[in-house]
């Protein structure tokens, strides 16, 4: 299990998404949630640096990042 670090609240109303690190693995990862707080996705990110990956989730909550099948 991971340990989250930061929420990002989307502009557009679509929910939000948090970042955790999985200690283990030592790999990044993304979890989307809709308005009603569910969760619809998560997104791995091995390999990748915590700025990375806070630019994903702050793109994504701008609209700019597509979840492909999610939209």
């Amino acid at each position: 299990m991971g340990k989250k670090l930061s929420t990002y609240y989307s502009e557009k109303g679509k929910g939000k998404c948090e970042i955790h690190v999985d200690m283990k693995q030592e790999m990044f990862y993304i979890k989307y949630y809709d308005n009603n707080d569910r969760r619809f996705f998560t997104e791995d990110f091995e390999s990748k640096t915590l700025r990375y990956v806070e630019d994903a989730a702050e793109n994504w909550t701008l609209g700019i990042k597509k979840l492909e099948g999610y939209e």
